[in-house]
């Protein structure tokens, strides 16, 4: 495989060679542990895990890595992520990575505790810089969330005109983020939105042939 061969994401991968079996398990392993990294407070380690240009772009946050890091490090609660499954993209020494994810947020609304669950896919670009992969950018894409009750009695009540003030996919969290004091990003790409999945999914297949 090499640079410059025009690899559309999104398409079967071809034949595996020892070297991308090697590449795809350390890029596979660089956002995971950002992630790892991120539910449990290792900043300093997280923060290693961007390049110096790296940018992220999600619900609550757009700036670079390490802006992120240090936004991540001034919030107030735990909000974890259960990963499923990571596909990844090769050309040369870049590669993308879709992840799909579960953000899980445990928080108290009109007194009741709920668990937000936050479905999404998060896209990485990742490039090869002094034999190490580092992630130059992260940006998510939202199918949807709920906010349930933690105990079964819970009388949690939220009006709907609260909620439909936001966009499906990421309605709850929305909600959520905006209650914690955050302004939240209305136009990120979502399921709801598939022209702005297919912008996204261009904008990073051009950057990984390029």
């Amino acid at each position: 495989m090499t640079k410059g061969e025009p690899i559309m994401i999104l398409k079967r991968p071809g034949v595996n060679t020892q070297q991308t079996m090697i590449d795809k398990a350390s890029v596979k392993e660089v956002i995971e542990f950002e992630r790892f990294c991120r539910d449990n407070a290792l900043w300093e380690e997280m923060e290693k895990c961007y390049a110096k240009e790296s940018h992220v772009m999600i619900s609550w946050f757009k700036g670079t890595g390490a802006e992120f890091v240090a936004a991540s490090r001034k919030m107030k609660g735990r909000a974890p992520h259960k990963i499923y499954n990571t596909e990844i993209w090769l050309n040369g020494d870049k590669a993308i990575a879709i992840m799909l994810v579960s953000i899980q947020y445990r928080v108290v609304i009109n007194g009741c505790p709920v668990e937000l669950m936050s479905d999404a896919k998060l896209v990485f670009r990742v490039q090869k810089m002094d034999d190490l992969w580092m992630i130059q950018s992260m940006e998510g894409i939202y199918e949807k969330d709920a906010l349930v009750p933690v105990y079964p009695n819970g009388n949690l009540t939220i009006s709907r005109d609260e909620l439909s003030k936001f966009r499906d996919p990421y309605a709850c969290l929305s909600y959520v983020l905006t209650m914690e004091g955050y302004k939240v990003d209305s136009a990120l790409p979502g399921i709801d939105q598939p022209e702005q999945v297919e912008k996204l999914y261009h904008e990073v297949n051009e950057w990984l042939i390029k």
